[in-house]
């Protein structure tokens, strides 16, 4: 009876180290999900933290870039520039390559995000003031949800988060409406650099839903390298076609704005824009366009001496309102 009873007692003590076993298993699952969470969501506010700041600071530099590069290949120098550095960093830490099916995709979403939307921006601030055009990109988050409203499974906004798009939008009507408000009787080509920002609006809209549904498999930042080189070499044939060599004179200053646009808004922006493109509904990325005039203007009031009065603090309070409602938004995916 004693053996027995001993028996009986190894077994319960099995049993109960056995169940102890496993309630620290889960208990140390349950950790590391948290803590995979945590970090996750600190990476999102990292890279959203980038988007909105650092991408608002490169109007300005657009613009002084432009004063002695001429738009194609400006842009040009810059994506080839940052695209070879960032693939060259991917293939020291050894980084696999695309596979060729992606060639393609990645091919289409550069064009469309860097040749087609970043160039027509560049090209537009021959005319329009760097403020101005961050201004008027703020209606990017419009284009995103129309293309998905039509889509058969696009993503949409709740009615919360149409009501934020609407509060950012009347802030940009805020910062806008002086020069809104004081144009005088003109004809369509006085207002090219206006349509092509909004044409370059399209390109990005398309551009970021293209790439966050066809673009899988691979490392977001090794695809970033790939666009920025398919685009550079686009954009700097296309400057040599329209004849912009002889214009190309890298000054200091444009050197500076070259420096800039290819460390802050290319190798820090632009990858994190296609990391958030890849862990963030589209709809939600897109509200960068709300926070980027308001850099732009305080930064054109700092070095170009831009007015900056009631009006400009109330429409930043009403963007950021918008901003606000938007990515609280529930997003719904279409069935």
């Amino acid at each position: 009876m004693e053996t027995e009873g001993s028996a009986m007692e190894r077994d319960d003590s099995t049993r109960l180290a056995d169940s102890d076993g496993a309630q620290r298993l889960l208990e140390s699952a349950s950790a590391m999900q948290t803590a995979a969470e945590s970090r996750h969501k600190l990476m999102v506010a990292l890279n959203f933290a980038s988007v909105y700041t650092l991408w608002g600071s490169t109007y300005l530099a657009i613009r002084f870039g432009v004063a002695d590069l001429p738009p194609a290949l400006l842009a040009g120098t810059r994506f080839l520039t940052a695209g070879s550095i960032l693939l060259a960093w991917l293939l020291w830490r050894r980084v696999p390559l695309p596979p060729r099916s992606l060639i393609a995709p990645l091919a289409v979403t550069g064009l469309l995000l860097l040749f087609g939307g970043n160039w027509l921006v560049t090209w537009a601030e021959l005319t329009v003031p760097s403020g101005m055009a961050a201004v008027i990109v703020a209606n990017l988050p419009f284009f995103v949800a129309t293309i998905e409203a039509v889509r058969g499974d696009g993503e949409r906004l709740s009615a919360v988060g149409v009501a934020g798009l609407a509060i950012g939008f009347c802030g940009m009507l805020i910062l806008m409406w002086p020069k809104l408000a004081s144009g005088h009787n003109r004809g369509p080509g006085d207002f090219r650099g206006e349509i092509a920002l909004l044409g370059a609006n399209l390109c990005w809209a398309y551009g970021s839903i293209y790439a966050r549904r066809r673009i899988r498999g691979i490392a977001p930042l090794m695809g970033v390298a790939f666009e920025m080189l398919i685009a550079g070499v686009a954009l700097t044939a296309a400057g040599f076609l329209l004849g912009e060599a002889p214009r190309y004179h890298l000054t200091p200053r444009a050197a500076l704005a070259v420096g800039w646009l290819i460390v802050a808004g290319s190798l820090c922006g632009y990858s994190s824009y296609i990391w958030l493109l890849h862990h963030v509904p589209a709809a939600k990325v897109s509200t960068y366009a709300y926070v980027n005039p308001i850099i732009a203007v305080f930064l054109g009031w700092l070095v170009l001496d831009e007015r900056l009065d009631w009006r400009m603090a109330l429409g930043t309070g009403v963007i950021l309102g918008g901003v606000a409602v938007v990515n609280a938004a529930r997003i719904r995916v279409r069935s």
